[in-house]
């Protein structure tokens, strides 16, 4: 997926992919609402485009890039995504059930090395209850 063998060059792919996630997302959220019949107030509209615009100048960089890689933070974004959603739509808001499947990837063996945050105070929330 993320291509990078150190935290920087991994958390930099990182920003760039999720930035197109969010962007998707942002989309997203405006044709649903528009499919329901919303709009968003005129402030909120505002950020919604500020938003849009910012990650467009971020994306900037990523399409000065080769086509192929382009097209590999494309589809590291889309891949991405739906494991989010697939995440999300199978946890709802049970933070237990979050905490399975971090601990059920986290035993397949690394490909980058990266240094993970600590369980303890990522789910803190969970160990406390």
């Amino acid at each position: 997926m993320l291509v990078g063998t150190t935290n920087l060059n991994t958390t930099l792919n990182l920003t760039y992919v999720l930035t197109d996630v969010v962007e998707t997302l942002l989309y997203d959220l405006r044709s649903e609402m528009g499919k329901q019949g919303y709009e968003l107030r005129h402030d909120a509209k505002r950020n919604f485009n500020t938003a849009i615009a910012s990650i467009r100048k971020l994306k900037q960089d990523v399409d000065k890039t080769q086509f192929s890689t382009q097209e590999n933070f494309g589809n590291d974004s889309d891949c991405l995504l739906a494991f989010i959603r697939l995440l999300v739509d199978r946890c709802g808001d049970d933070d237990k059930k979050m905490f399975e499947f971090y601990n059920y990837i986290k035993r397949f063996p690394s490909q980058l090395g990266l240094e993970l945050a600590d369980e303890k105070s990522v789910f803190a929330h969970i160990f406390d209850n």
